[in-house]
């Protein structure tokens, strides 16, 4: 089965970070809100869960977008580590009565606003394999202005969390994501930005990708069996400065030396 993620127009929404959204933003805004989306593999049911952050507040730290896209330099991925975790209590009356093992989970945002010649559009995307995504592609799974449907037929207006069944049709049509780039309940995946180098034409042109991480290593986000949704990603480990490495080894070097004059003077006053 393979998945349109047209992922971002649905509903009202107030997410644990104490950020809150009158409405889920769409993809035609050029900042749409990231969702968190999960589904029956097997019975199409759905749960739609809005995290409190739009695409330009939820950006890596390498990447500034263009002037068009808001010119914003994002933060999400520093040096030194950060971590967020969004529960809610109605995710287990979505999973009440159906197979855990069914359940596959993806987090997306993004931006189909064409914003002149410096505006492209963008997407945030977890996944639990690489991929790779032309811009064509890319184009397509965020949407036109006049086509993001995929979550638009949800319920509305929503509350923190959504759920329905099935899931909309345009979900599910042929785009990026396939069944095993999704990850089950309680199964890790990593979080990658992508940008399109134009904003028309060259549509085979691989688009940019930047994956979440720092020096320490790549970011994941996770959902646990009863709901819990979290982003991980540790602080880099300063490493030691070099005048205190080279000052430790010159000790031991010292001490190394005394030790074996002690030995040799030892030694003669035997014989």
């Amino acid at each position: 089965m393979k998945l349109k993620l047209k992922l971002i127009a649905a509903a009202a929404a107030m997410a644990v970070t104490g950020l809150a959204h009158a409405d889920l933003v769409g993809a035609n805004t050029g900042n749409s809100s990231l969702v968190l989306v999960a589904f029956n593999a097997i019975t199409n049911a759905y749960y739609v869960r809005d995290l409190g952050y739009t695409l330009n507040t939820f950006l890596p730290s390498s990447i500034t977008t263009p002037a068009g896209d808001g010119g914003v330099t994002g933060d999400k991925s520093p040096e030194a580590g950060f971590n967020f975790v969004s529960t809610d209590a109605a995710f287990a009356s979505f999973l009440a009565g159906q197979t855990s093992s069914d359940i596959r989970w993806t987090v997306a945002a993004g931006d189909s606003l064409t914003a002149g010649a410096s505006g492209v559009s963008r997407m945030i995307l977890a996944s639990s394999t690489p991929l790779t995504i032309s811009n064509g592609t890319l184009r397509n799974g965020v949407g036109t202005p006049a086509g993001v449907t995929a979550l638009a037929t949800l319920n509305n207006p929503m509350g923190l969390s959504s759920t329905g069944n099935p899931v909309p049709t345009a979900f599910l049509q042929n785009n990026i994501l396939q069944i095993n780039t999704l990850s089950l309940l309680d199964g890790v995946s990593n979080l990658f930005y992508f940008a399109a180098t134009t904003q028309t034409g060259s549509s085979a042109t691989l688009a940019t990708q930047t994956e979440y991480g720092n020096s320490a290593g790549f970011a994941t986000v996770s959902l646990a069996s009863n709901g819990t949704f979290t982003y991980a990603l540790a602080p880099a480990v300063a490493a030691v400065p070099l005048p205190a490495a080279a000052w430790l080894l010159g000790s031991g070097l010292v001490g190394l030396g005394g030790m074996v004059r002690r030995r040799k003077a030892a030694a003669v006053v035997a014989a």
